[in-house]
Parts: structure tokens; sequence; C-alpha cells
């Protein structure tokens, strides 16, 4: 009997362990979510202004596909550097 309490205990131990990472990754996927949201307007602004300086583009609609262009293609560029230094090393 002793052997079963003591077995549920330390379950109910790492379920709370794991419970409470879980939770704490939750929270940091919201809170990045939030902040991503935030910056998307802005980000978005000072990219459709670098680029209609470079361009000299005055239609609203092709602005807008050219920077979203821009800045897809600058992501994808800082996807590959960061996914380059953080690869393992065997």
């Amino acid at each position: 009997m002793k052997k079963r309490i003591n077995h549920f205990i330390s379950k109910s131990r790492r379920y709370r362990k794991e419970f409470r990472h879980q939770l704490r990754l939750l929270i940091v996927f919201t809170l990045g979510f939030t902040i991503a949201f935030t910056w998307r307007q802005t980000i978005f602004d000072i990219s459709q202004t670098f680029v209609q300086f470079i361009t000299n583009i005055k239609d609203s609609t092709s602005l807008s596909i050219l920077t979203s262009t821009f800045i897809t293609l600058i992501s994808i560029f800082l996807i590959y550097i960061t996914a380059h230094f953080l690869k393992d090393e065997y």
C-alpha cells in the first residue's frame, strides 16, 4: 500500500512539473504572438516607405504586394541564417 501511495505521489509531482512547463510555454507563445501582432503594422509601414523610396511606385496595390514580397524575402533570409547558426554540430 505504501508503495502505491509513493508511486501516486511521484506521478502527481511529475504531472505538476509538466503542467507548469506547458503553461509557461503557452504564456510565452501568447505574449510572443501579441508582440508580433503589435509590431506587424509598424514593420509593414517602415518597409513600405523603404520600398516606395527605392522604386517610386505610386499605386497602392502594387506597392503593397511588393512590400509583402520584400518582407517575405527578408524573413526567409533571417530564418535561413538562424537555422544555419543554430544547427547541431556533430
